[in-house]
């Protein structure tokens, strides 16, 4: 399975089965990044099925731009969503189809964490954004998803090529743009986190992975909205949500 292929096959799609939580997080991400976009030219990265695009039209962008390396997922987007000012391309992060300086909000939702050059990635977000354009970027906690491993090891979702923790993700992004805000979803009790961390030591982290994955069976009982808005919190958090500035 090749890199493009492997972000298609996790992508979030209304038209397949997922956790009703996993389709809850998406939304409130979506949600979040459309309080910045008001009267803006944004891009919406790996834009997948184009639903989240539609979103940020309908939030009063004034153009949108979804790119993504799929050619059937931008001929069914085009297909499927049309609105004022919205658009679909196809394209990589290695080469946004953009000229320089035409953007003032990029969207980059659990996308990152499938991009092998991750660096030169943010280069092409930087020379598109406008000066003081803004970064929307969401990605896994390392900490939480792959507790008891570094940068380079393969994790343990093998559609990604790695995860960060706050110090890595920090350092990636703090290189090229000004952190504003850092938010996050679905915050931690330290009492699982540190439980998370001593099965990692102990048993290994898949052991560990399988301890989380296997709290989330609750919210099949219960579960709301509410429990996954992208918000600061003094916890660790399973996703990172943050913004930055050029």
């Amino acid at each position: 399975m090749n890199k493009n292929e492997s972000i298609a096959a996790e992508r979030y799609s209304k038209d397949s089965w997922l956790p009703p939580w996993t389709i809850k997080e998406h939304h409130a991400r979506y949600n979040f990044a459309s309080n910045y976009l008001a009267g803006k030219v944004v891009v919406d990265c790996a834009c997948g099925s184009g639903e989240s695009s539609q979103i940020f039209a309908k939030a009063g962008a004034s153009r949108v731009i979804g790119i993504d390396v799929d050619a059937g997922a931008v001929e069914s987007a085009r297909s499927k969503y049309v609105e004022p000012g919205l658009e679909f391309s196809l394209g990589n992060g290695r080469e946004i189809p953009m000229g320089d300086a035409l953007v003032d909000v990029f969207v980059c939702l659990e996308t990152i964490e499938h991009v092998k050059e991750d660096k030169s990635f943010l280069d092409e977000v930087w020379r598109v954004l406008r000066p003081d354009g803004l970064l929307i970027c969401s990605t896994p906690n390392r900490d939480v998803t792959n507790p008891g491993t570094g940068l380079e090891d393969t994790p343990w979702n093998h559609f990604h090529v790695r995860e960060y923790n706050e110090f890595d993700f920090k350092r990636l992004i703090g290189n090229r743009f000004k952190i504003v805000e850092c938010f996050g979803q679905n915050p931690v009790h330290p009492l699982i986190s540190n439980s998370s961390r001593m099965i990692a030591k102990i048993l290994g982290t898949r052991i560990a992975v399988k301890f989380n994955q296997g709290l989330k069976c609750r919210w099949f009982l219960f579960d709301a909205m509410k429990l996954h808005e992208v918000q600061k919190s003094s916890r660790t958090m399973e996703y990172f949500v943050w913004v930055m500035q050029k």
